[in-house]
């Protein structure tokens, strides 16, 4: 069955079976660091913040330190080892300042570059994208890592792919950003590869992109035998070079934008798949986002497992397969790390380090999605409606494990003294008190489109929610429709956040 994972990549790609995936399609996080594993974010940082978020600290040393261990057992650590050694040298005092981001980045993506090597089949190809201004230091790891036997000739790296694309960002003192690379790696001489097709003649491509128009403007004309009649034009081998310039970016209003800050079209993945794998193979992103791999792979038959550290990633994963192609959660795929049950909800609230998870997987039952943080002093997140007439409704979500008390509530009315939040959802395991009920209702209402809601609000989750998830609506009172539905086309699954135009 196909598999989602919500969790740690590194734990679940370890987990994984030696050279039992046959391609891996992924987009690492560059401009995200620990944001990413929040379990939250969706990479929304801007390039400038790159040196707050990756930082050299005991995370990163602990990283380092396990990698030198494992060296010792391992050839492939051996080899990723001497690699960073090099890094630590050349970056450990690159630029003033920087607090080693660079170095921790490297660190992180390491080991899970050597797991994603182990994992391939003999056959298999991996296509891993990056901006510019960390594609050449992942090559040297990459280069390390897939050819640490030492031979003579080394033929495991393929294609520096280019990937070009229009970009409305206003360079100032140096030339626009309108590419990011793709690299292009095999585990043997042995692989797939099958001649890749030109955008015109992609099923998808004329299912997304051409049907729509086919009272405007004619499909290109076919011969007699079906097959499409060539015009030549600027792009039109572009699926014969490694500079791809025939896939634009999204456009901010095509039906298959969710609003997801870092999306990728599913052109780009399809070509990648259909080129370097066969039906019935297995397919793995390790970062998975808004899900775009897995859509590429569902579409072409593929198998796939998925993994992300996001709760809101799996939600709108779990949105997209259902929309596009009505796969059903648990007959259909399986979701790993989100609790299915209240003794899972229990189990991940007597863990501090997953209680983050917890609150997350909350909010978005309530099918809201995170804007930013509530305050710069919190670590509060401030939630929206996923509803477009509804997405100023500010909305603070917290889990409190083990017995609620009256403190709890005070510190939340916070936000609405400051007029950061409209309403606050205090989400509990334990039932809430009297006390805490009379606070809340001594706080003014939320006046809203001529209606009234209360600003103070409780959920206590029993196992009633998992027998009937919609019985949360009979304690909760929010602008709009609450219940999950399918998205109509064109709808977004994930709300605009502004971000620099030139992240990846």
């Amino acid at each position: 069955m196909n598999k989602l994972y919500l969790g740690d990549n590194l734990d679940i790609l370890r987990n994984i079976k030696d050279e039992s995936v046959d391609l891996i399609c992924t987009d690492p996080p560059f401009n995200s660091g620990s944001e990413n594993m929040d379990y939250l974010s969706v990479s929304a940082t801007k390039n400038e913040e790159f040196t707050n978020i990756w930082t050299w600290d005991k995370t990163a040393e602990d990283a380092r330190v396990d990698i030198e261990e494992r060296s010792a057992s391992c050839k492939i650590y051996k080899a990723l080892n001497k690699c960073l050694s090099g890094y630590d040298m050349m970056l450990s005092n690159a630029v003033t300042g920087n607090k080693g981001a660079m170095r921790a980045y490297l660190t992180f993506m390491g080991p899970r570059l050597v797991e994603m090597y182990r994992v391939l089949s003999k056959s298999g190809s991996i296509y891993l994208h990056s901006d510019p201004t960390a594609s050449h230091y992942i090559k040297v790891l990459m280069d390390a890592i897939w050819n640490h036997n030492n031979r003579k000739k080394s033929s495991s790296f393929k294609n520096e792919i280019v990937w070009y694309y229009r970009s409305p960002s206003r360079a100032s003192k140096k030339y626009r950003k309108m590419h990011d690379i793709i690299l292009f790696y095999t585990k043997t001489e042995n692989y797939v590869f099958d001649t890749p097709k030109p955008i015109y003649e992609n099923q998808l491509y004329i299912r997304d992109k051409v049907k729509d128009l086919i009272d405007k403007k004619p499909i290109r004309s076919q011969d007699d035998k079906g097959k499409f009649k060539r015009i030549r034009t600027r792009i039109d081998d572009a699926f014969l070079r490694d500079v791809w310039d025939d896939i634009g970016n999204l456009p901010l209003m095509v039906a298959e934008r969710l609003g997801y800050p870092t999306q990728k079209p599913s052109l780009l993945y399809t070509r990648m798949i259909e080129t370097s794998s066969k039906e019935g193979d297995m397919v793995l992103d390790p970062f998975s986002g808004c899900g775009t791999t897995l859509d590429a792979a569902q579409a072409l038959k593929r198998k796939w497992i998925g993994i992300d550290s996001s709760i809101v990633a799996m939600d709108v994963i779990e949105h997209r397969l259902k929309d596009k192609y009505d796969l059903k959660l648990s007959e259909d795929y399986e979701i790993v790390g989100i609790p299915t049950n209240l003794k899972e909800v229990q189990e991940l609230a007597t863990q501090e380090t997953k209680q983050k998870i917890l609150s997350n997987w909350a909010a978005t039952r309530l099918n809201l999605a995170p804007t930013k943080n509530a305050d710069n002093n919190s670590d509060a997140t401030l939630w929206s409606l996923r509803d477009k007439k509804r997405e100023d409704v500010r909305i603070v979500v917290e889990v409190k494990v083990g017995k609620p008390s009256p403190d709890q509530v005070r510190q939340l009315q916070k936000f609405i003294e400051n007029d950061t939040a409209d309403i606050i959802i205090l989400i509990t395991l334990e039932p809430v008190t009297s006390e805490m009920h009379k606070i809340a209702d001594n706080v003014e209402e939320f006046k809203y489109k001529g209606l009234s809601f209360p600003r103070l609000q409780f959920w206590q989750i029993t196992d009633k929610f998992f027998e009937d998830p919609e019985s949360i609506y009979d304690e909760l009172k929010i602008p709009g429709k609450l219940r999950f539905k399918p998205t109509k086309k064109g709808d977004r699954l994930f709300p605009d956040i502004q971000f620099d135009s030139d992240m990846k």
